[in-house]
């Protein structure tokens, strides 16, 4: 496989840890949600599991099923034209799909904590963030209030916050699009949570600022222990901190591995393409960055059979029939769910000496 390694070498890949147990186990989720149009299935049966200590990516397009999949663990897709199905368990055997939602309101913030992407919206504009993070530790334990507040102030200094103790008095439009998404960890891991979720925790920040919120969630994780479920569509985000990645499309998962064998050995043509759209440091830059021919589907009406067969250049007419997530490498690969057969896929997913997709999609191959 030296043909392939020099695709993992475009990225730092992050550095293997020795896992705990499963703190998170989920099968078969399932999320629909009914609208006008038709039932949007955003959620396809989708099973993974989470371990202590281990930083888990989903990767994929917009629209994918990513956050989907994560606010529901956190309960905050429950609507009257929502459909949930499938389990999520903890540890502890508490089960959260069918979780009551006084249960929830316990568990969310103590034991799962999210660090929402766009940390404007999920801060509320006219409350102080040190009375905010307070707020989150007396709603979950019994502690005075001048206690909650002293924890706050060691929380922000904790993620780099300086001067804590006077800006914890500050509104989060006094902060910047960096310091409030300190501020969004700080108060996630107010309660010492077993899971952390991040979702796309470094949008719209600058290089810098972004390795720096990684940094944040790297030492936190190495010194707390605590599992982080991240959620984005940046590879180098996910080859900088990720222990193990799940690739989705439509709903779907369509590939999961360890990090390395991910980029040195991808199985799915969607995750080809996901790696050949990613501008090459160790090459003379192309007159235009390669794409994923065509869109998403709509998840009203998705494809028959493999999600992918209207944008995929590989496409044989078994792919009109709905691959199973399996292994195709009986030596010892990983899931994919793609019909090709091993030989063919490691010849195909080269396109002049790397890995990625040929422009043109859609045609049928005999």
């Amino acid at each position: 496989m030296n043909d392939f390694i020099d695709v993992s070498e475009t990225f730092e890949l992050g550095r293997t840890v020795n896992m705990g147990e499963t703190v998170l186990d989920v099968q078969h989720m399932q999320v629909s949600f009914r609208t006008e149009q038709g039932t949007v299935r955003a959620v396809d049966d989708v099973s993974f599991d989470l371990r202590r200590g281990e930083v888990l990516s989903i990767v994929g397009e917009s629209g994918s099923g990513k956050s989907v999949s994560a606010m529901t663990l956190m309960g905050l897709t429950r609507s009257s034209n929502a459909a949930i199905g499938g389990t999520a368990t903890l540890a502890d055997g508490t089960e959260l799909i069918s979780a009551g939602d006084d249960q929830l309101r316990r568990i969310r913030g103590a034991r799962i904590s999210m660090i929402f992407q766009d940390p404007m919206s999920a801060l509320t504009p006219v409350y102080r963030v040190g009375a905010q993070i307070a707020e989150q530790i007396l709603a979950h334990e019994k502690v005075s209030r001048a206690a909650a507040r002293a924890r706050a102030v060691d929380l922000l200094k904790r993620v780099g916050i300086p001067r804590a103790e006077e800006r914890a008095r500050a509104f989060p439009h006094q902060f910047s699009g960096g310091m409030r998404q300190r501020v969004m960890i700080a108060m996630a891991l107010s309660c010492s949570p077993e899971i952390l979720i991040a979702d796309e925790p470094t949008t719209a920040l600058d290089v810098t600022i972004q390795a720096q919120i990684l940094g944040e969630i790297e030492t936190l994780r190495k010194e707390t222990g605590v599992a982080v479920l991240l959620i984005t569509h940046d590879l180098g985000v996910v080859a900088q901190v990720a222990n193990r990645v799940i690739v989705m499309y439509a709903g779907q998962v369509v590939e999961e591995a360890d990090l390395r064998p991910l980029f040195k050995d991808p199985m799915h043509p969607y995750t080809w393409g996901l790696l050949g759209s990613v501008p090459r440091v160790d090459r003379d830059p192309p007159e235009r960055l390669p794409t994923i021919s065509g869109s998403p589907p709509s998840l009203l009406n998705p494809p028959a059979g493999c999600h992918f067969n209207t944008r995929c250049p590989h496409r044989i007419p078994i792919c009109d029939t709905k691959p199973e997530l399996r292994i195709a490498d009986p030596a010892g690969g990983h899931p994919d769910r793609c019909h090709l057969d091993l030989s063919v896929k490691r010849t195909a997913r080269l396109v002049d000496g790397a890995i990625g997709l040929p422009s043109t999609a859609g045609k049928v191959h005999s």
